[in-house]
């Protein structure tokens, strides 16, 4: 296959010194989304070895990217002409990007208690901003927990294991939050990830001004930062927004290195989307795309050179995106143990098609046995790539007519997942099932918050790329395909997670939003480029409903910060305990809240403790003063009897949860917190 490449002055060069202060800053201007973005996975590495040696220290860090930046900053994609479009186009996709930051700060979350994700991974954020290592001490709770029947000193994401707290999943996302908390403090890692976010849209714009040109880019990534999955992930400690950074920016990287040909550009693209292994546990399923599309470019190629160049550059990126995948294994098998025994099995499954897709590309690129293939394919090359179109309609209607004559049900029965869709179908006057997942509803789901015209500008434009791929016989366009290609198909066939709304739509967002803009943003290039009048007026028309359809579906939820009034309802619980032991009797969801932003060590009752059995807690922490943290007071053996007035009540919103329709909502709950001292006799005396 062929690469198209275009003569550009190396940036940082020489000739940069030497050129007009105006060229280089239009080149700087330019070349900045790009750069951002690289800065940020640069960033990144250094923290994830970092934390992987529990060495995660601002006098490790800082020095170690800034020299890491320092000896890379040539290391860039193949840089675009800074023609005037492409100038104006950075410019305000820059705008852009600050501007969402701005907008949306006031209304970070302040997720500081594990109902869900964000709690846990704020909190390991914070922990992460005074520790060198995730793994976090329980103190003497430990063996109290081994003592005590009915008492724990683990939960809600963060399992035991000898006398320590491993919180679930990858490290990368606290670490560069906990960055954040270094300068800014706790705010700063509460509202760490929309600079994430905006380095998201950065991406996408980088690829997208190759993809489509510099101007029409900016509709994808205008979209992407007016719709709720991406806004609401970000305003909270989500990983989507970082995956969607790296991804993106690997595949741009990838991109430049097939118009240049050169392998470095094959191995930092495939670093950056193997490193989302780093990020999430199923960041391989990005890699398994990369390396099949790479291995279906290179198996195509004809002529010995080419062939040669196109096998060095699968090598390096199959051997650079495997390595971060292995570090991202490494992460997890260190640092969080029992969420990768519990995720084992799909895990591996990913791990099979990853080790599979490298084998099956190297047998189909490397041995010359295969040119009379090769030739066929040449030869018969516009006929395929009307059949890969076609296949991509065909999967595009069989995809998107599920709903009428499919009912998924991959839901475990009786569990916590399948009793929260039972709730709610019972709230929302629906058929009560509580195994459905409606993993059929994908499509639609996309159709929710962007639009049928996006969602089928999406499916044409990924006919557009796979019939320019295989009949042009571009690696470029069949890469990004399968890049975007493999993730999503795995996510619309089956969506695995909760089908409640927003939430489900994580599922969506690292690639598969993204993917579909863009896609979709193609389809939109390919209107215009046939110059006839009425299909430009359609062109501007569908952009423009593109970027203002998310703007529809919002409500008065924009508004809404999740979690609000938590973080200030924690740091007065703190403020109020007289001692550093804690018994909190409830749910296991804000242990983790008090042993890391109040610095106790705790063991949490999630039924009502008998007095005796409190007076037990006491003695095995030595007599010392022990403080109990409720929610729920009734029942507590109060010195006189009476429940006390609470510490404080607080008022919380946050999103409603939602299966049949987009949430435009928030809903409020009031929580109050009460305080006592345990005494010898295992009695409670309120702490005012």
């Amino acid at each position: 296959m062929r690469a198209e490449s275009s003569p550009a002055p190396r940036a940082g060069g020489l000739r940069d010194l030497r050129a007009p202060v105006s060229d280089r800053l239009r080149r700087a201007v330019v070349s900045a989304p790009d750069r951002l973005v690289l800065l940020l996975f640069w960033a990144g590495l250094v923290v994830a070895l970092a934390i992987l040696i529990d060495q995660f220290r601002p006098l490790v860090v800082v020095p170690a990217s800034v020299a890491l930046v320092i000896a890379t900053w040539n290391l860039v994609p193949h840089p675009v002409a800074p023609s005037r479009a492409a100038v104006v186009g950075s410019l305000v996709v820059l705008a852009v990007a600050l501007c969402w930051i701005a907008i949306n700060v006031g209304y970070a979350s302040r997720y500081v208690v594990v109902t869900r994700d964000p709690g846990f991974l704020t909190l390991e954020s914070l922990w992460l901003v005074d520790h060198p290592n995730p793994t976090i001490p329980t103190g003497s709770a430990a063996a109290i927990d081994d003592a005590l029947v009915g008492a724990r000193a683990s939960g809600a994401a963060f399992a035991l294991r000898d006398g320590m707290l491993y919180a679930q999943g990858a490290k990368l996302l606290p670490g560069l939050l906990a960055i954040g908390g270094w300068v800014g403090g706790d705010i700063a890692v509460l509202a760490g990830n929309l600079v994430i976010g905006a380095l998201a849209l950065l991406a996408v714009y980088g690829l997208g001004r190759r993809l489509t040109g510099p101007l029409l880019a900016v509709v994808p990534v205008v979209a992407l930062a007016a719709s709720m999955p991406m806004t609401a992930f970000s305003r909270a400690p989500y990983s989507e927004p970082l995956t969607v950074a790296l991804a993106f920016g690997g595949l741009t990287v990838i991109w430049s290195g097939f118009e240049t040909r050169t392998w470095w550009r094959y191995a930092v693209g495939a670093s950056m989307i193997g490193a989302t292994a780093l990020v999430r546990i199923d960041g391989a399923a990005v890699v398994v795309g990369l390396i099949a599309g790479f291995g279906i470019a290179a198996a195509a190629t004809l002529g010995t050179r080419a062939r040669r160049r196109m096998s060095w550059g699968l090598v390096a990126t199959m051997g650079a995106s495997s390595a971060m995948v292995a570090l991202g294994y490494l992460d997890l098998s260190w640092h969080s143990p029992r969420y990768l025994d519990d995720l084992r099995g799909r895990f591996s499954q990913l791990i099979v098609a990853l080790v599979a897709t490298a084998a099956v590309s190297l047998v189909l690129a490397l041995p010359r046995s295969w040119d009379a293939t090769r030739a066929f394919a040449l030869r018969r090359r516009a006929m395929l790539g009307w059949v890969a179109a076609a296949a991509a309609v065909v999967v595009a209607v069989f995809l998107t007519s599920r709903p009428l004559w499919m009912v998924n049900h991959n839901l475990p029965a009786g569990s916590g997942y399948a009793r929260l869709i039972e709730g709610l179908q019972n709230l929302e006057g629906l058929g009560i099932d509580p195994t459905r997942s409606y993993d059929e509803m994908s499509v639609t789901w996309l159709a929710w918050y962007y639009g049928w015209p996006m969602v089928v500008l999406a499916f044409a434009g990924l006919a557009l790329i796979l019939r320019r791929a295989v009949a042009e016989r571009d690696p470029r366009w069949l890469v990004t395909a399968a890049v975007i290609g493999a993730p999503s198909a795995l996510y619309l066939w089956r969506v695995s997670i909760t089908p409640d709304q927003i939430w489900a739509m994580r599922r969506l967002l690292p690639v598969t939003i993204p993917g579909f803009l863009l896609l979709a943003t193609v389809a939109l290039a390919a209107l215009w480029a046939t110059r006839r009048r009425w299909a430009r007026a359609a062109t501007v028309l569908l952009a423009a409903v593109i970027v203002a359809f998310p703007l529809t579906t919002w409500g008065t939820l924009f508004t809404t910060v999740e979690h609000s009034g938590r973080y200030g309802q924690a740091e007065a619980v703190c403020a109020a305990l007289p001692s550093p032991r804690v018994v909190f009797v409830g749910t296991f969801t804000y242990l983790p809240t008090l042993r890391i932003m109040c610095d106790a060590e705790v063991v949490t009752f999630e039924t009502t403790p008998t007095p005796d059995e409190l007076a037990e807690a006491r003695d095995l922490w030595g007599g010392n003063e022990v403080a109990v943290v409720t929610f729920t007071p009734d029942g507590l053996p109060w010195e006189d009897g009476q429940i006390p007035p609470p510490l404080l009540s607080t008022t919380t919103t946050q999103w409603w949860y939602s299966i049949s329709y987009v949430p435009s909502q928030p809903m409020a709950t009031t929580s109050s917190v009460y305080l006592g001292l345990v005494q010898e006799d295992g009695t409670l005396v309120p702490i005012p």
